[in-house]
């Protein structure tokens, strides 16, 4: 289809460190079209979040670089885009909510100041429209005293409240793509299903993209249209979120669906994926999920196998069905 926003292709993010390279994203290939809800699954340290910080480009003050691959959105290729042009498009066009909004606020700035200042730079307003704008903002994302909150400190409010906050900010200039990075981490379960709803309601409206990284695979069901797994930064299947739960093909997929705690007697066990995930540092050789793969094959420990299509909108990257392919041909 020829609406992608967003194309990300073959991109590798390395951190170097006094321990040598480490590969923290390494070979990535997905894409976001407008409007749609991508979901990024996997356990921590996959390299979900270092993809999103790359595509936002974030990592000048990290010892991480970008060191190939390329990522295109709206036809720009961000990763050539002189530092100047990338902060018109950071916040406007693309806006991201981070996992922690007590670390990602600024503590010694009112909430007003801090929402209004990318609404003065990219929107253009004067202060008092600008006030104008974020009040809004605040109501529109169920803040309740909004003309208010506007004058109090990030720790003045709760965590919920803060999570608004910084989707209200991210919403401000109305972004074509929002990127969520654990946007519901930390809250209780009725605060986490109003801002699953908040954000679904902003997606109806204003038609936004947005690319959701969890590791709650219930909020996937509920919200994504599409869904990329990650293991040891790469991309191991890919799907219609249907798919991914009627019918996953990976095995770490298949392990993490197993996962999910469910109603069960007492005297049933609750499934687990054997193992640890290695780290970036330190990787097997062959498909990386190979040691903790209960269909593993002497191949599987030799080679890496490549992401193929397989079916119909639907990628995976293991040599079981590779063989099945090479069969078909």
């Amino acid at each position: 289809m020829d609406n992608k926003l967003l194309e990300i292709e073959n991109l590798k993010t390395y951190f170097f460190t006094d321990s040598g390279r480490v590969p923290a994203v390494n070979g990535v290939d997905l894409f976001i079209r407008e409007g749609e809800t991508l979901g990024i699954v996997g356990e921590s340290g996959c390299g979900k979040s270092v993809t999103s910080l790359s595509v936002m480009r974030l990592l000048a003050h990290t010892p991480g670089r970008v060191v190939d691959g390329s990522i295109r959105f709206a036809g720009m290729d961000l990763l050539s885009l002189p530092e100047s042009k990338m902060r018109e498009i950071r916040g406007n066009e693309i806006a991201m909510i981070f996992q922690e909004p007590m670390t990602s606020l600024n503590p010694v700035y009112k909430i007003g100041d801090q929402i209004g200042e990318a609404v003065r730079l990219h929107l253009k307003y004067d202060k008092k429209k600008a006030r104008e704008r974020v009040i809004q903002m605040l109501k529109l994302v169920g803040i309740p005293r909004a003309e208010e909150i506007v004058d109090e400190y990030p720790h003045q409010l709760s965590g919920g409240m803060r999570q608004r906050i910084m989707i209200a900010m991210a919403m401000s200039c109305e972004p074509k793509l929002l990127i969520a990075d654990e946007p519901t981490t930390a809250l209780d379960v009725t605060i986490q299903a109003q801002i699953l709803d908040l954000m679904r309601k902003l997606k109806e409206e204003r038609g936004t993209a947005i690319m959701l990284i969890t590791h709650d695979l219930g909020v996937v069901a509920e919200m994504c249209d599409r869904v990329v797994v990650m293991y040891a930064g790469k991309v191991v299947e890919e799907a219609d979120v249907f798919d991914i739960f009627e019918n996953p093909k990976h095995p770490y997929t298949q392990g993490l669906l197993h996962s999910i705690p469910k109603l069960r007697r007492k005297t049933e066990r609750l499934q687990s994926i054997p193992g640890n995930v290695p780290t970036p540092g330190n990787m097997p050789s062959g498909c990386k999920f190979a040691p903790r793969c209960s269909h593993a094959m002497d191949v599987c420990r030799e080679q890496e196998p490549d992401l193929l299509q397989i079916a119909s909108g639907h990628r995976c990257r293991c040599f079981l069905y590779q063989n099945d392919l090479a069969k078909e041909a």
